[in-house]
Protein backbone atom coordinates (compact mmCIF):
# COMPACT_ATOMS: atom_id res chain seq x y z
CA UNK A 1 0.00 0.00 0.00
CA UNK A 2 1.38 3.34 -0.92
CA UNK A 3 2.36 5.69 2.21
CA UNK A 4 0.16 8.94 1.74
CA UNK A 5 2.65 11.53 2.53
CA UNK A 6 -0.08 14.15 2.68
CA UNK A 7 -1.60 13.16 5.50
CA UNK A 8 1.35 12.35 7.39
CA UNK A 9 2.21 16.41 6.76
CA UNK A 10 -1.28 17.04 8.09
CA UNK A 11 -1.63 14.70 11.28
CA UNK A 12 1.99 16.35 12.08
CA UNK A 13 1.25 20.04 11.04
CA UNK A 14 -1.98 19.47 13.23
CA UNK A 15 -0.23 18.69 16.42
CA UNK A 16 2.21 21.11 16.45
CA UNK A 17 -0.38 23.79 15.72
CA UNK A 18 -2.70 22.00 18.71
CA UNK A 19 0.83 22.08 20.35
CA UNK A 20 1.27 26.08 20.05
CA UNK A 21 -2.60 27.05 20.68
CA UNK A 22 -2.77 25.63 23.95
CA UNK A 23 0.00 27.70 25.53
CA UNK A 24 -0.29 31.06 23.35
CA UNK A 25 -3.86 32.49 25.08
CA UNK A 26 -4.61 33.68 21.26
CA UNK A 27 -1.81 36.10 20.98
CA UNK A 28 0.18 35.43 17.67
CA UNK A 29 3.57 35.25 17.31
CA UNK A 30 3.38 36.72 14.34
CA UNK A 31 1.43 39.57 15.77
CA UNK A 32 4.03 40.39 18.71
CA UNK A 33 5.49 43.95 18.15
CA UNK A 34 9.09 42.36 19.80
CA UNK A 35 9.21 39.73 17.68
CA UNK A 36 8.56 42.02 14.32
CA UNK A 37 11.36 44.03 15.27
CA UNK A 38 13.62 41.24 15.63
CA UNK A 39 12.94 40.20 11.91
CA UNK A 40 12.95 43.32 10.93
CA UNK A 41 16.60 43.93 12.22
CA UNK A 42 17.75 40.81 10.90
CA UNK A 43 16.56 41.98 7.42
CA UNK A 44 19.15 44.39 7.47
CA UNK A 45 21.72 43.08 9.63
CA UNK A 46 22.14 39.38 10.03
CA UNK A 47 20.45 37.45 7.20
CA UNK A 48 21.29 39.74 4.00
CA UNK A 49 23.70 37.26 3.06
CA UNK A 50 21.11 34.31 2.99
CA UNK A 51 18.42 36.59 1.34
CA UNK A 52 20.86 37.79 -1.57
CA UNK A 53 21.59 33.83 -1.84
CA UNK A 54 18.03 33.19 -2.16
CA UNK A 55 17.19 35.51 -4.71
CA UNK A 56 20.29 34.45 -7.03
CA UNK A 57 19.38 30.96 -6.62
CA UNK A 58 15.95 31.84 -8.34
CA UNK A 59 17.11 33.58 -11.16
CA UNK A 60 14.21 35.50 -11.53
CA UNK A 61 14.19 38.21 -14.74
CA UNK A 62 13.48 41.49 -14.27
CA UNK A 63 10.29 42.74 -15.30
CA UNK A 64 8.73 39.34 -13.36
CA UNK A 65 5.62 39.16 -12.36
CA UNK A 66 6.10 37.23 -8.43
CA UNK A 67 3.63 36.27 -5.87
CA UNK A 68 5.42 35.76 -2.42
CA UNK A 69 3.25 33.18 0.20
CA UNK A 70 3.67 34.22 3.73
CA UNK A 71 5.96 37.35 2.36
CA UNK A 72 6.24 38.35 6.67
CA UNK A 73 8.19 42.07 6.77
CA UNK A 74 8.92 41.63 3.50
CA UNK A 75 12.43 39.75 3.46
CA UNK A 76 11.90 38.66 -0.48
CA UNK A 77 9.12 40.91 -1.89
CA UNK A 78 11.06 44.08 -1.04
CA UNK A 79 14.73 43.26 -2.77
CA UNK A 80 12.60 41.27 -5.69
CA UNK A 81 10.60 44.65 -6.08
CA UNK A 82 14.29 46.36 -6.31
CA UNK A 83 15.20 44.26 -8.55
CA UNK A 84 12.74 45.29 -10.79
CA UNK A 85 10.07 42.89 -10.27
CA UNK A 86 6.41 43.14 -10.06
CA UNK A 87 5.29 41.67 -7.01
CA UNK A 88 2.34 40.25 -5.00
CA UNK A 89 1.93 39.09 -1.70
CA UNK A 90 -0.58 37.00 0.45
CA UNK A 91 0.10 38.02 4.25
CA UNK A 92 -2.30 37.24 7.10
CA UNK A 93 -0.32 39.51 10.05
CA UNK A 94 -1.55 43.07 9.72
CA UNK A 95 1.71 43.58 11.91
CA UNK A 96 3.89 42.46 9.68
CA UNK A 97 2.23 43.93 6.39
CA UNK A 98 3.09 47.27 8.47
CA UNK A 99 6.83 46.06 8.69
CA UNK A 100 6.84 45.26 5.40
CA UNK A 101 5.44 49.05 3.98
CA UNK A 102 8.38 50.73 6.28
CA UNK A 103 10.97 48.23 4.93
CA UNK A 104 9.82 49.49 1.58
CA UNK A 105 9.43 53.14 2.20
CA UNK A 106 13.10 53.06 4.00
CA UNK A 107 14.41 51.36 1.03
CA UNK A 108 12.65 53.38 -1.80
CA UNK A 109 11.04 50.07 -3.63
CA UNK A 110 8.31 50.37 -5.45
CA UNK A 111 4.52 49.59 -4.69
CA UNK A 112 3.82 45.97 -3.56
CA UNK A 113 0.45 44.44 -3.62
CA UNK A 114 -0.61 43.65 -0.65
CA UNK A 115 -3.78 40.16 -0.15
CA UNK A 116 -4.51 40.01 3.48
CA UNK A 117 -5.15 36.77 3.68
CA UNK A 118 -3.70 33.00 4.95
CA UNK A 119 -2.55 31.05 1.84
CA UNK A 120 -5.27 28.27 2.69
CA UNK A 121 -8.28 31.30 2.47
CA UNK A 122 -7.08 33.55 -0.88
CA UNK A 123 -9.26 33.47 -3.37
CA UNK A 124 -7.29 32.33 -6.75
CA UNK A 125 -9.45 34.88 -8.87
CA UNK A 126 -7.94 37.78 -6.81
CA UNK A 127 -4.50 35.99 -6.25
CA UNK A 128 -4.27 35.74 -9.97
CA UNK A 129 -1.76 33.85 -12.24
CA UNK A 130 2.12 35.29 -11.95
CA UNK A 131 5.54 34.40 -13.47
CA UNK A 132 6.75 32.65 -10.13
CA UNK A 133 5.05 31.98 -7.14
CA UNK A 134 7.64 31.85 -3.91
CA UNK A 135 6.83 30.59 -0.67
CA UNK A 136 10.22 31.34 2.06
CA UNK A 137 10.23 29.49 5.20
CA UNK A 138 6.41 30.01 4.94
CA UNK A 139 4.80 26.60 5.00
CA UNK A 140 2.91 25.91 7.88
CA UNK A 141 -0.23 25.20 5.96
CA UNK A 142 -3.19 23.58 6.74
CA UNK A 143 -4.28 20.90 3.99
CA UNK A 144 -0.57 20.53 2.67
CA UNK A 145 -2.28 18.93 -1.37
CA UNK A 146 -4.75 21.50 -2.00
CA UNK A 147 -2.56 24.51 -0.63
CA UNK A 148 0.30 22.83 -3.33
CA UNK A 149 -1.71 22.47 -5.94
CA UNK A 150 -3.02 26.48 -5.59
CA UNK A 151 0.23 27.68 -5.78
CA UNK A 152 1.42 25.47 -8.83
CA UNK A 153 -1.92 26.43 -10.65
CA UNK A 154 -0.92 30.58 -10.04
CA UNK A 155 2.67 30.22 -11.58
CA UNK A 156 2.68 30.53 -15.42
CA UNK A 157 6.51 29.86 -14.68
CA UNK A 158 8.45 28.05 -11.96
CA UNK A 159 7.75 27.59 -8.38
CA UNK A 160 10.18 28.27 -5.43
CA UNK A 161 9.75 26.80 -1.93
CA UNK A 162 12.39 27.37 0.86
CA UNK A 163 11.72 25.31 4.04
CA UNK A 164 13.76 23.76 6.75
CA UNK A 165 15.32 19.67 6.32
CA UNK A 166 16.31 19.48 9.85
CA UNK A 167 15.13 21.73 12.92
CA UNK A 168 16.78 25.56 13.22
CA UNK A 169 18.54 26.37 16.07
CA UNK A 170 15.43 27.19 18.09
CA UNK A 171 13.85 24.28 17.21
CA UNK A 172 16.52 22.23 18.42
CA UNK A 173 16.39 24.01 21.49
CA UNK A 174 12.34 23.51 21.89
CA UNK A 175 13.01 19.62 21.88
CA UNK A 176 15.55 20.09 24.36
CA UNK A 177 13.75 22.09 27.34
CA UNK A 178 9.70 21.66 26.25
CA UNK A 179 9.69 18.33 28.17
CA UNK A 180 11.29 19.78 31.64
CA UNK A 181 8.90 23.10 30.91
CA UNK A 182 5.54 21.74 29.91
CA UNK A 183 6.14 17.76 30.35
CA UNK A 184 5.30 16.45 27.19
CA UNK A 185 7.62 15.99 23.81
CA UNK A 186 7.53 18.67 21.60
CA UNK A 187 6.24 18.35 18.51
CA UNK A 188 7.63 20.83 15.10
CA UNK A 189 5.86 21.34 11.83
CA UNK A 190 7.10 18.58 9.48
CA UNK A 191 10.55 19.20 7.22
CA UNK A 192 11.29 19.26 3.60
CA UNK A 193 11.82 15.77 2.90
CA UNK A 194 8.06 15.48 3.53
CA UNK A 195 7.32 18.02 1.53
CA UNK A 196 9.02 16.42 -1.60
CA UNK A 197 7.29 13.12 -1.33
CA UNK A 198 3.84 15.65 -1.21
CA UNK A 199 4.76 16.94 -3.73
CA UNK A 200 5.66 13.62 -5.58
CA UNK A 201 1.97 12.24 -4.41
CA UNK A 202 0.33 15.44 -6.60
CA UNK A 203 1.99 14.32 -9.73
CA UNK A 204 4.85 17.52 -9.33
CA UNK A 205 8.66 16.33 -9.74
CA UNK A 206 10.43 18.85 -7.97
CA UNK A 207 14.41 19.71 -8.17
CA UNK A 208 16.03 20.08 -4.27
CA UNK A 209 19.05 22.07 -3.22
CA UNK A 210 20.00 21.53 -0.15
CA UNK A 211 21.98 24.26 1.68
CA UNK A 212 24.33 23.62 4.90
CA UNK A 213 23.26 26.48 7.31
CA UNK A 214 26.16 27.44 9.98
CA UNK A 215 24.22 30.36 11.67
CA UNK A 216 22.85 30.40 15.22
CA UNK A 217 21.07 33.30 16.96
CA UNK A 218 22.46 36.73 17.84
CA UNK A 219 21.27 39.15 20.46
CA UNK A 220 22.85 42.44 21.79
CA UNK A 221 22.78 40.80 25.80
CA UNK A 222 22.43 37.51 27.12
CA UNK A 223 19.63 38.78 28.98
CA UNK A 224 17.50 39.52 25.32
CA UNK A 225 18.38 35.59 24.38
CA UNK A 226 16.83 34.36 27.87
CA UNK A 227 13.36 36.45 27.06
CA UNK A 228 13.36 35.64 23.28
CA UNK A 229 13.43 31.88 24.05
CA UNK A 230 11.02 31.96 27.10
CA UNK A 231 8.60 34.01 24.36
CA UNK A 232 8.95 31.16 22.10
CA UNK A 233 8.88 28.13 24.84
CA UNK A 234 5.81 30.04 26.77
CA UNK A 235 7.77 30.63 29.86
CA UNK A 236 4.74 31.50 32.61
CA UNK A 237 6.73 30.89 35.70
CA UNK A 238 10.30 31.59 37.56
CA UNK A 239 10.96 28.22 38.08
CA UNK A 240 10.89 27.77 34.05
CA UNK A 241 12.59 30.78 33.46
CA UNK A 242 15.32 29.37 35.19
CA UNK A 243 15.40 26.82 33.20
CA UNK A 244 15.57 28.49 29.94
CA UNK A 245 18.25 30.79 31.48
CA UNK A 246 20.39 28.27 32.59
CA UNK A 247 20.03 26.67 29.01
CA UNK A 248 21.36 30.27 27.24
CA UNK A 249 23.79 30.31 29.48
CA UNK A 250 25.51 27.24 28.91
CA UNK A 251 25.98 27.78 24.82
CA UNK A 252 25.63 31.65 24.96
CA UNK A 253 29.28 33.17 23.26
CA UNK A 254 30.17 36.49 23.80
CA UNK A 255 31.65 38.51 20.45
CA UNK A 256 32.38 41.76 19.09
CA UNK A 257 28.53 41.78 17.38
CA UNK A 258 26.90 40.27 20.00
CA UNK A 259 25.59 37.25 22.17
CA UNK A 260 25.71 34.66 19.68
CA UNK A 261 23.70 31.26 20.48
CA UNK A 262 25.36 28.94 17.72
CA UNK A 263 23.76 26.37 15.69
CA UNK A 264 24.38 24.39 12.30
CA UNK A 265 21.00 23.33 10.49
CA UNK A 266 20.46 22.04 6.57
CA UNK A 267 17.39 23.56 4.51
CA UNK A 268 15.93 22.75 1.34
CA UNK A 269 15.32 24.82 -1.96
CA UNK A 270 12.56 23.06 -3.85
CA UNK A 271 11.67 24.27 -7.40
CA UNK A 272 9.82 22.91 -10.19
CA UNK A 273 9.46 24.72 -13.65
CA UNK A 274 5.96 24.71 -15.34
CA UNK A 275 5.64 23.13 -18.28
CA UNK A 276 4.73 24.81 -21.57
Amino acid sequence: MAVDYISLWNKQHEMANRQRQIWDEGKSFWEDPQNISRFVDRLIGSDRSRIENQIAAMQIPRGSTVLDIGAGPGTLAVPLALAGCDVTVVEPSAGMRAAMREYREMTGAPEIREIPSRWEDADPAEVGKHDVVVASFSLALDDIGPSLLKMDSAAKRSVHLFWFLTPPTWTAANFKLWPKLHGNEYTAEPTADLLWNCLCQLGIYSHVLVEHVEKGQCYPAEEEAVADYCRRLYVRDDRQREIVASFVHERVVQTQAGFWIPGVSKTAHIRWEKEE
